[in-house]
């Protein structure tokens, strides 16, 4: 994984595969990065492969963030659209770029303000 502190978002670009024997580790990540409460893109054009519990992962995620109030938005990638052609009601907000997820982020109603920009730190662990 590649962390981008953007003005607007954190940027996690996911290179690699991401199959069952990962996954749990991945979203581990993700979760740490969630933890900043900034608006988060998931950027998966460098994946080279995303098995089902890759699929299950990303769901799994997006149904946190959502339910915690949190803007996500997913880069879409090619293995990421393999399994969305089989999946069509996946319910993941996918663009097309990272251009596309920025201008996303930028349009979301001035929630973002309470959460403040992007912070460029790692999140700390509560104590």
């Amino acid at each position: 994984m590649h962390v981008h502190a953007r003005s607007v978002a954190t940027v996690l670009r996911v290179d690699g595969e991401v199959d069952a024997s990962n996954a749990d580790l991945v979203a581990t990540t993700i979760r740490r990065f969630a933890l900043l409460r900034a608006p988060l893109i998931l950027d998966l054009t460098h994946l080279d492969f995303l098995s089902s519990a890759g699929l299950r992962m990303l769901l799994v995620l997006n149904e946190e963030h959502r339910s915690a109030g949190l803007h996500c938005t997913v880069v879409d990638g090619a293995p990421l659209r393999r399994l969305t052609r089989i999946v069509r009601d996946h319910g993941l907000p996918v663009v097309d770029s990272l251009a596309d997820a920025l201008l996303r982020v930028a349009d979301v109603p001035r929630a973002r303000g309470a959460f403040g920009p992007a912070r460029q730190e790692e999140p700390q662990r509560a104590g």
